[in-house]
């Protein structure tokens, strides 16, 4: 304006550097054009020697004056002013700069700048207009704006504010949302703090609306912060991830399952709940997945340590969604101060977000439910030590429960922060050294640490210290006392006081597996309120329901459980929780064994004392199966309560289990059992209590096969019954020696005992020890070769009984009668009672008796020609025989199969 342009240069800016031949002749054309459309106006177009010249007063000129004017309103501080004058710049423009002129260097300069100020014009007075609350007036030119440039987020925003300042919600969010699309689509990248501030402001706003809290427009929807210049950087992706720690191992089954519950295209609700143990390395997976799967959430990752376990406070969820909210970009005075505003806050602004939140150690349920985010495309991770089961069940969480490393994991994981080559060189004690750590990750990083910073060490010197119970933990721990005991420790802080006191008594209980019964037993309550218990320490993973009804723990948990029980439980108290778990066991076990056989437990007062709880059998099985269960923790109670001063509950604990042993396999366990509680009588001072156990031992030991030493232990305990009132325990004894004499061969004492027993019981009236007599001397007349008297005995013994009784006794004169009528050749009444037998063997559970009768069957059968019918019964023999020792009937059951296979392949 007001300067000469030479002729050359406007050559080039018109043809874009390239004029044509005869471009003079034309240039004189437009000029010309130009004069005529000018001749009313001040502007004049001159001509000199060097070119053309546009002269006349610049306010003349539309480009000139929008600059003037958008300058001006820059200059005052008086928004109604500024307003005035970019409005009339602005009214200045019609159409996009330089319409009509070619593409070319002219429009790429010129028309460029010219439309950038009016793009900064616009955004200027939606700024001053939102001050004054009248931002709706500038929401029309915004919307063109945003038509011709979407990308840019300054002028994006402003249209987002004033819509909202207009009451226009829905489309200020909506407006906000495209945006956001075409940012993520075309450029990789997320909205910047500007947009997203504006974004928040909107949702701050609206939240507090909602709550009853909303401010005046102009207050509310002040500018947030300073305009972003034109090609400004784009916002980093937000990454709050905590550094991962190194020597990661394993997991890879999980981190699938990851993938499946919480990566992109997830079918649930993209909520994965990982549970476990103090050490179980929960955090570590789900920041390691958190990393690999980073990329694929375009708008970052929030973490959070919830502090719900350990020596701090809790993290409050209000404080937590502050935080996240300012990570998001929300300014910290659009903030809703209301917990409800401020939860819907971060559910808005995270509705059309691609975000993975990590919601480390929660405490409850409740700490984590207004942390989660409201969008499709997030992901959310929560850890804890808790089951956080309404989690589950409210919010559609999917469980995992995170248990111990496998053996190889945890041989590789002290490997790699202790070095292979020392796993090479000892691999068995690497392996020994795994088990002592219960092959729990925090454990194992601190046990190989210990390694890695003792360079001289052998591992099968830190496994010697680790082999003491009372330094283990000790040696598991940090300087910074950070280690096994601390991560229990804070986990117990949690429990309730039931359960906490649940956990120190389980050391009193010397079983690796505990049922509620008996845990009611320990706290001397009812059992529901000890399941009650239990299921708070299984919710915090301090047990684990091994099975329905049966609660196990680690090792390290046992250990301290102990270190629980010295510090915390007064010894009396410790004696009175022992006395109650020794009384229930004794109870339980009676009324179990009085499944298994018709004789009593003895008498005396600690049987007559009941338990808390009663445990109630349907069927033998159901006793066995629960022994079966027991019998390791049993004997261990055993023994403690011999060594714990208390040998009268000891012994009479090991008397209820004899006839749990009754048809079983395992004769090792029986005496193991019967010697503790003979060790325990010794101490008594009771001749009752010693012909007792003195009987217990020496039927173990005739089940292994030890027949001298039954012999003289049977003996003590009849000498010991001499001594006492005649009754039901010396005919067991008598009758007892009269076997074992019979095993020795020495057929004639034999019956002379038996028949003297017979005598006894006859004397005293007792129908079910004269039964049990007679069975037994069928027995014997049998070994004797004399069928008719056995047949005889056999059926006298039957008639004592109940009609069809499943007892020992009634069994055992049915197999003798049966084995009577087969030498006596009457094989069809021998069939048919075998039938019968075999059924009544089955109902009763007593797998020796049934085995017999399968085994006479199928040697009948064969006798008979009917091989083929017979192999089922000599297979169901020699199943029922497995594992029962070398017997004579495993033996001709397995023989006679073997035999019969081959002759009929």
């Amino acid at each position: 304006m007001n300067q000469v342009v030479p002729v050359a240069r406007i050559l080039e800016l018109v043809w874009d550097g390239d004029p044509p031949p005869r471009a003079r002749q034309a240039l004189q054309g437009h000029v010309a054009e130009l004069r005529r459309q000018l001749s009313d106006s001040p502007l004049a177009i001159l001509w000199d020697d060097l070119g053309y010249e546009l002269r006349g007063a610049p306010e003349a000129v539309d480009a000139l004056e929008f600059r003037r004017l958008v300058a001006l309103a820059a200059r005052t501080t008086e928004d109604e002013q500024a307003v005035a004058l970019i409005r009339r710049g602005l009214g200045l423009w019609r159409g996009s700069a330089l319409m009509g002129v070619a593409e070319g260097e002219l429009r790429r300069t010129l028309g460029v700048e010219l439309e950038a100020a009016r793009v900064l014009a616009v955004e200027a007075w939606a700024d001053r207009a939102l001050r004054l609350g009248s931002g709706g007036d500038a929401v029309a030119t915004l919307e063109e704006a945003v038509r011709a440039d979407g990308l840019r987020e300054s002028l994006v925003g402003a249209l987002v504010r004033c819509l909202h300042q207009e009451g226009r919600q829905s489309e200020a969010l909506e407006v906000y949302h495209q945006a956001r699309r075409r940012l993520r689509d075309e450029l990789g990248v997320i909205p910047g703090t500007q947009l997203q501030a504006a974004f928040a402001t909107v949702v701050a706003c609206s939240e507090h609306e909602a709550a009853g809290a909303a401010h005046s427009r102009s207050q509310s929807l002040a500018p947030t912060a300073p305009p972003v210049p034109e090609g400004a950087a784009s916002t980093p992706v937000l990454t709050q991830l905590p550094r991962l720690p190194g020597g990661l191992v394993g997991r890879d089954r999980e981190s699938r399952w990851l993938d499946r519950e919480c990566g992109p295209g997830h079918e649930g609700a993209g909520l994965a709940l990982i549970t476990g143990p103090a050490g179980a390395g929960k955090t570590v997976l789900a920041v390691r997945w958190a990393y690999a799967v980073a990329g694929q959430f375009p708008d970052g990752q929030l973490f959070v340590d919830l502090h719900g376990f350990g020596p701090q406070e809790p993290v409050d969820a209000h404080a937590v969604l502050g935080h996240f909210l300012r990570a998001l970009g929300v300014p910290d005075e659009h903030i809703p101060e209301d917990p409800v505003s401020r939860a819907g806050c971060f559910r808005t602004i995270t509705q059309d977000m691609r975000l993975l939140i990590v919601l480390d150690n929660a405490p409850s349920a409740e700490d984590v439910r207004d942390l989660l985010p409201a969008g499709p495309g997030c992901s959310t991770v929560v850890t804890s030590r808790s089951q956080l089961g309404d989690l589950v069940v409210m919010e559609g969480a999917a469980p995992l429960t995170l248990g111990t490393l496998p053996l190889p994991e945890a041989l590789e994981l002290i490997a790699r922060l202790a070095g292979t080559e020392r796993v090479r060189a000892e691999p068995e004690m690497a392996r020994r050294l795994a088990e002592l750590c219960d092959c729990m990750p925090l454990a194992l990083r601190i046990a190989a640490a210990r390694l890695a910073a003792r360079p001289r060490w052998t591992i099968s010197a830190l496994v010697d210290e680790l082999e003491d119970e009372r330094l283990r933990l000790g040696m598991l721990q940090t300087i910074g006392d950070s280690g096994v005991i601390a991560a229990l420790a804070s986990t117990r802080g949690q429990l309730t006081p039931e359960a906490g006191r649940l956990l120190a008594l389980l050391a009193i209980h010397p079983g690796g597996e505990i049922d509620g019964p008996a845990a009611a037993a320990l706290l001397d309550c009812e059992e529901a309120a000890a399941r009650k218990a239990l299921d708070v320490l299984v919710a915090y993973h301090l047990v684990s329901e091994a099975r329905p009804g049966r609660f196990a723990r680690h090792d390290l948990v046992r250990l301290y459980c102990a270190d629980l029980l010295a510090s915390e439980i007064t010894v009396c108290h410790r004696r009175q929780s022992r006395a109650r778990l020794l009384d229930h066991y004794i109870a339980v076990t009676a009324q179990a064994a009085s499944f298994t056989h018709a004789s009593k437990s003895a008498p005396g007062s600690p049987s007559a004392r009941t338990s808390t709880v009663k445990v109630r059998f349907h069927d033998r099985q159901g006793a066995v199966d629960w022994y079966q269960c027991e019998e390791a923790a049993i004997l261990a109670l055993i023994r403690m309560a011999a060594e714990d001063g208390e040998p009268d509950r000891a012994w009479r604990l090991a008397d209820n289990c004899i006839n749990l042993h009754l048809g079983r396999a395992a004769p090792g366990a029986w005496l193991d059992c019967a010697a503790a509680g003979l060790s325990a009588a010794k101490h008594s001072d009771d001749t009752y209590a010693l012909m007792r156990m003195h009987y217990a031992v020496g039927s173990a030991l005739k089940a292994r096969g030890r027949w001298e030493e039954a012999q003289s232990e049977v003996e003590n305990a009849l000498a010991c019954a001499s001594s006492l009132p005649a009754g039901e325990d010396r005919l067991r004894c008598r009758m007892a020696l009269g076997l074992i004499r019979a095993d020795l061969n020495n057929l004639d004492e034999a019956i002379r005992c038996i028949e003297q027993a017979l005598d006894e019981s006859r004397e005293l009236g007792h129908v079910g020890a004269q039964a049990l007599a007679l069975s037994n001397l069928s027995y014997l007349l049998l070994a004797a070769g004399q069928p008719a008297a056995a047949l005889d005995r056999a059926r006298q013994a039957t008639a004592q009984l109940p009609s069809r009784s499943s007892s020992v006794t009634s069994l055992a004169a049915l197999l003798n009668e049966i084995e009577a009528l087969n030498c006596l050749g009457e094989v069809a009444k021998a069939e048919e009672r075998l039938a019968e037998a075999i059924g009544r063997c089955r109902a009763r559970g007593h797998r020796d008796y049934e085995a017999t009768a399968e085994l006479w069957y199928a040697e009948l059968l064969e006798r008979a020609g009917k091989e083929s019918e017979a192999h089922p019964h000599r297979a169901a023999a020699a199943e029922l025989s497995a594992g029962r020792g070398k017997g004579w009937k495993a033996e001709r059951a397995s023989a006679a199969i073997s035999l019969w296979s081959c002759e009929n392949r």
